[in-house]
């Protein structure tokens, strides 16, 4: 096991690295396009379990980005973690095509324990299906010193085979030890509308629940 000491540690937290906001995402070429969604996070409020608006494009509700470890607290509108991030994105409406992840964050390790998406329901009990991504680039990676990567990792998830009729929709991105995360994007293609507002009290429920073989 790594052991960080406590300078290094403070690194994460000091005001010159950890600047929330993304940084050089990749940006599919349907962007815009008429059924497709985007939203961006380059800063945030809530550092667990507790939902965070995109700021672009401002007044947007229909998607939100959650932390799901404790002991996170926000420093300089990122969310800084000592012991990991594990970051949900839930969006309303049903996938058909692709979807593109970009995650900002700095980290002395930046190697991603686990990325995925799902379409299903996010009730207790509710159905649905998980991908792992087709392809990721990190399109990013900047040595800012003390050991630490400040990097952007970008995941495309092919949804086209899901055959189900839930309307909603989430990312997962999960990293060990101590991280901050700093922005996050996520481009929706060709989305059937949802006929309701996303219900961010079902979300806690799909929080804890794991992957069926």
């Amino acid at each position: 096991m790594r052991c960080f000491s406590v300078a290094l540690v403070t690194a994460l937290l000091t005001s010159g690295v950890a600047n929330a906001d993304l940084v050089n995402p990749s940006v599919p070429t349907w962007r815009g396009d008429a059924g497709s969604l985007y939203y961006q996070w380059d800063s945030f409020s809530e550092a667990f379990a507790a939902p965070n608006f995109p700021t672009a494009p401002p007044f947007e509700f229909g998607s939100q980005v959650f932390n799901f470890v404790g002991g996170a607290q926000i420093v300089d509108g990122g969310i800084y973690s000592p012991g990991g991030l594990n970051v949900h994105v839930y969006g309303e409406g049903t996938p058909t095509s692709e979807v593109v992840l970009n995650v900002t964050y700095t980290s002395f390790d930046p190697s991603p324990t686990s990325v995925e998406a799902f379409v299903g329901g996010f009730g207790p009990g509710a159905e649905g299906e998980y991908f792992d991504y087709a392809s990721s680039e990190r399109t990013s990676s900047v040595f800012i010193g003390e050991g630490l990567f400040r990097v952007n990792d970008a995941y495309t998830f092919d949804l086209s085979s899901y055959e189900g009729s839930d309307t909603n929709w989430a990312t997962f991105f999960k990293i060990s030890g101590p991280n901050t995360l700093e922005g996050v994007s996520i481009d929706v293609q060709n989305v059937v509308p949802a006929p309701g507002v996303l219900a961010v009290l079902g979300l806690a429920g799909l929080a804890g629940r794991r992957r069926r073989g």
